[in-house]
């Protein structure tokens, strides 16, 4: 009935995570928009991470030639993601920590 093959699960997982992630932006793109201070530090890196990880998954859901220097752009988009999203973390644990009177 169904010819569901495997490479058609991974396209459409990779879709999904695509479609996902950019909906992702658009909301944390509307908290950023409404937030001050700290929360709007936490946000916009964790806004940041969500971009990198996008791109990454984009990028990655197209052929790149290997002789190509956008084969570079998929491991430094993770690594940027990583690196973003533990900033946006930690700046967010801080500001937890200063409302609970921790030091």
């Amino acid at each position: 009935m169904f010819n569901i093959t495997k490479e058609k699960i991974e396209i459409a997982s990779e879709i999904v995570v695509i479609v996902l992630s950019l909906v992702s932006i658009i909301f944390a793109s509307g908290i950023v928009w409404r937030v001050e201070k700290k929360l709007d530090l936490s946000f916009k890196f964790l806004l940041a991470s969500i971009i990198f990880f996008s791109a990454g998954e984009l990028a990655g859901f197209f052929y790149i030639p290997p002789s190509s220097l956008l084969v570079y752009f998929v491991p430094a988009a993770k690594i940027f993601f990583a690196v973003f999203l533990l900033a946006g973390m930690a700046t967010m644990r801080g500001m937890i920590r200063r409302i609970d009177g921790e030091k």
